[in-house]
C-alpha cells in the first residue's frame, strides 16, 4: 500500500494525490497486482517521461503472463507489453504521443480488459483541456426563463415529520436507529420536507437542524446523489442529513434527485426502476424543454430557495455536495444560483458531454457513439449544451473541491478537466491516480478527512 502525499500549488489550487492499492476482483486478489506512476498525483507537463511500475507479490516461474496495456482515453491502444510472472517488478517508460489521459492496465489471461487486475492512470498537460462545443448563444436566457417560470409559481414547502413505517426503513440499519435516537434525543430533528415544483415531481428529501439555540443562525449544506433510482447510494438519507447537521451545526437538505419519496420499502423504488425511471439519462435527449434533467435542474434550485429562505440561515455559507450525478448537480447549482458560496463535487457527471464533437470522452451519460452527420446525434448535441458542467463552471462564483480518478472510465479526467479549468479561483483538485469511479464513491478515510476540513473550512466565518 502506497502512503497517501500531497502536493500543494500555488493560486489555490490544490492537487492531492492518493495512491492506494486496490482489490479490484478474484484475478487481482489472487495474483496481488498493482500498477503505479512514478509521481503521486499522476499529473506530467507536456512531453515529460512517465513511468510505470508493475508489481506482483505472487512472482514465479509458473504465475500467469500479464499483459500491460496504456491506452490514450481509454481506447487507443499506444502500447503493449507481456510481464512474465517470475518478473516481481516491471518498470515502463511512457513519453506520450500527445498530451491528453492515458489508462494503464493490467491484465491476466482470460481476464476481462474492461475489469483489469490493476489499472492507474495520468494526464499530460490538463490546463490545455478546453470545451468541446460552446454553450449556447441563449444559455444564460434560457436558464433566467426557468427561473422566472420557478418564481411565478410560488412553492410552499411541506415539513412533517418521519412516519413510523418511514422509521422502520431508515433505522432497519442499528447503528442508524442507534443515531437517530441518539441525536433526536439531543435536539436535532429531521422531518420529510416536499416542495411543489412546475410540470415536474416535485422535490422530495430530509431536512435536519440541529438543537434550537436562540436567534442563532446557521450555514446551510444542500446535499445530491449518484445516478440510479433504486440502489441506496441515490436515494436522500435522514442518518445522512442529521449527521451533517451535528458535524457542521448546519441547517441540511438532502434531496432524492428523481423527488422519489423518502423512506419507502424496496417494491416501490424497483418499479420506478423499471417503469417510468427507467434510461432516464436519455429521456427526452431531442429537446432542451423535456430533457429528462431540466426537472432535476430545477429541484436543485427550489432546495436551494428553501435553504435560503429560512430565517435561520445565516445569509452567507451554502454549500452544494454530489458524487457523480450528485457531482454534476452540485456544480449546475453553483452555475446557477450566486448563493452558493462553496461546492463538493466529487468524480462529477456532465462534463463536456458533448465530447464526442471533439473526439474526446464524452463526460456522463454521454449521447452515444451515433455519427456527427446524424440528426439523433446533431439534436442531442444541441440539447445538452444547456445542462453541460463546463458551461455552469464559467458562470460560477462558488469556492469549489473537485475530486478526480485517473482510472475512473465513467466519468473520465478530460471531462472533468475540462469543466474544472472553466471554474474562477477559488478551486482546488484532488487528482487520484490509480482509482475508478466506483471506489472514488465510497471515499477513503484521507479523503473523507480533505472533504470535511473544506466543509468546515466554508461554513465559518474566515
Amino acid at each position: 500500500m502506497h502512503a497517501p502525499a500531497a502536493t500543494f500549488v500555488k493560486s489555490r489550487l490544490l492537487v492531492l494525490a492518493l495512491s492506494l492499492a486496490a482489490t479490484l476482483g478474484g484475478a487481482f486478489a489472487q495474483s496481488a497486482l498493482t500498477v503505479a506512476c512514478d509521481k503521486p498525483d499522476g499529473v506530467y507537463a507536456t512531453g515529460q517521461q512517465a513511468v510505470f511500475t508493475v508489481s506482483r507479490s505472487d512472482a514465479a516461474e509458473t504465475a500467469p503472463v500479464a499483459t500491460v496495456k496504456i491506452l490514450r482515453n481509454n481506447r487507443e491502444p499506444v502500447l503493449t507489453e507481456t510481464i512474465p510472472g517470475s518478473e516481481a517488478t516491471h518498470s515502463i517508460r511512457f513519453t506520450p504521443p500527445a498530451d491528453g489521459w492515458y489508462h494503464c492496465t493490467v491484465t491476466l489471461p482470460g481476464g476481462d480488459e474492461k475489469k483489469p487486475a490493476a489499472s492507474t492512470g495520468v494526464v499530460f498537460n490538463p490546463d490545455a483541456y478546453v470545451p468541446s462545443m460552446p454553450a449556447p448563444d441563449d444559455f444564460d436566457a434560457f436558464w433566467a426563463a426557468q427561473k422566472a417560470k420557478l418564481a411565478a409559481e410560488k412553492a410552499v414547502p411541506v415539513v412533517v415529520p418521519l412516519t413510523p413505517e418511514q422509521k422502520l426503513v431508515e433505522e432497519a440499519n442499528p447503528d442508524h436507529r442507534a443515531k437517530i435516537e441518539s441525536l433526536e434525543k439531543q435536539g436535532f430533528t429531521v422531518s420529510n420536507v416536499t416542495i411543489p415544483c412546475v410540470d415536474v415531481r416535485p422535490v422530495e428529501g430530509y431536512f435536519a437542524s440541529p438543537p434550537p439555540s436562540g436567534k442563532e443562525r446557521r450555514p446551510a449544506i444542500l446535499l445530491f446523489h449518484a445516478a440510479g433510482v433504486d440502489g441506496g447510494w441515490c436515494r436522500a438519507s435522514a442518518v445522512s442529513a442529521l449527521n451533517y447537521a451535528q458535524k457542521f451545526n448546519a441547517l441540511v437538505l438532502d434531496m432524492n434527485a428523481h423527488g422519489m419519496l423518502n423512506g419507502q420499502p424496496q417494491p416501490y423504488y424497483d418499479a420506478l426502476a423499471k417503469g417510468e425511471l427507467l434510461g432516464y439519462q436519455s429521456q427526452g435527449r431531442d429537446s432542451r424543454e423535456h430533457f429528462y434533467f431540466l426537472g432535476m435542474f430545477l429541484r436543485l434550485m427550489r432546495g436551494i430557495d428553501f435553504l435560503c429562505t429560512r430565517p435561520d440561515w445565516d445569509g452567507k455559507h451554502l454549500v452544494c455536495i454530489g458524487i457523480s450525478q450528485g457531482g454534476a448537480q452540485t456544480l449546475a447549482a453553483a452555475g446557477l444560483d450566486p448563493r452558493v458560496s462553496a461546492a463538493v463535487a466529487t468524480v462529477p457527471g456532465m462534463c463536456d458531454i458533448t465530447g464526442l464533437a471533439a473526439g474526446k470522452p464524452a463526460g456522463w451519460p454521454g449521447i452515444g457513439d451515433g455519427k456527427l452527420d446524424d440528426e439523433k446525434t446533431k439534436q442531442a448535441l444541441a440539447t445538452v449544451r444547456y445542462f453541460d458542467a463546463v458551461n455552469f463552471c464559467a458562470r460560477s462564483k462558488a469556492e469549489t473541491l473537485v475530486t478526480v480518478g485517473f482510472a475512473d472510465t465513467t466519468c473520465s479526467a478530460p471531462g472533468v478537466f475540462t469543466a474544472y479549468n472553466q471554474l474562477k479561483p477559488s478551486k482546488r483538485i484532488i487528482t487520484v491516480p490509480d482509482k475508478g469511479h466506483h471506489a472514488l464513491s465510497s471515499p477513503t478515510a484521507a479523503l473523507s478527512e480533505q472533504y470535511n476540513a473544506f466543509v468546515l473550512e466554508h461554513t465559518k466565518d474566515r
